[in-house]
């Protein structure tokens, strides 16, 4: 069996175990594509550090799988990656991920949504900085992305937080800015989720790029 912590391309019927509504994903298939995605996200520089968390929700099941809080996404091991249920019930969340209230208000938004990637993305974080409405700018950015919501700041890992990101995914937002405090993006499984969050990086850098031209630097 592969290991968790293991690099390797993800494609045949791994990714289709979790792409499938009908499939019969299994846990440690769910914390693979977790280490893998992980991985990727470092590697493009999305994510460094033990900043950053990830999720994916369990096929007809009332739970998902996340990040461990203060671990590095870049080496994941399977006691990093824990399952927790979609509402708040008395489980201990105390080791998961800070920021597990807005990873549930995202799933709690539409069942369409099956993971949910939040980074510090340097680009998309100075977009925001700079109150640059992303969709407007780039057309094909909307076309893609539909509506890139922008919220205000809100402590991490609060309700308000929560409470904000959820209403824009619900309005059909799948990347959300956050006021100095990166982004989330949300998919019907990670690589979708993952897609749009590079999609969105590589967006903003385009942007300031042009303010730098146009600024003469």
């Amino acid at each position: 069996m592969l290991d968790v912590g293991s690099n390797v391309l993800l494609s045949g019927p791994i990714r289709r175990a979790i792409v499938e509504p009908a499939a019969a994903a299994s846990d440690e298939l769910l914390r693979l594509l977790l280490s893998y995605y992980g991985e990727r996200l470092w590697q493009a520089g999305l994510i460094a550090g033990s900043s950053g968390n990830l999720s994916a929700r369990l096929h007809r099941r009332n739970a998902m799988y996340i990040t461990s809080r203060a671990t590095s996404k870049a080496f994941l091991r399977r006691s990093d990656i824990r399952s927790v249920p979609l509402e708040e019930d008395g489980t201990d969340t105390t080791s998961v991920s800070v920021e597990l209230p807005t990873h549930r208000a995202c799933y709690s938004s539409g069942e369409e949504v099956g993971a949910v990637i939040h980074t510090h993305a340097p680009a998309l974080t100075a977009i925001r900085l700079f109150d640059i409405d992303l969709g407007e700018v780039l057309p094909e950015v909307k076309a893609s992305l539909n509506t890139v919501a922008r919220v205000p700041h809100a402590p991490a890992g609060s309700d308000e937080l929560a409470d904000s990101v959820g209403e824009a995914v619900g309005n059909g937002s799948a990347l959300v800015l956050l006021e100095r405090h990166g982004a989330v993006a949300v998919g019907r499984d990670l690589s979708e989720a993952c897609d749009r969050m590079e999609l969105g990086e590589l967006s903003a850098k385009a942007v300031l790029l042009t303010r730098g031209e146009a600024a003469g630097m």
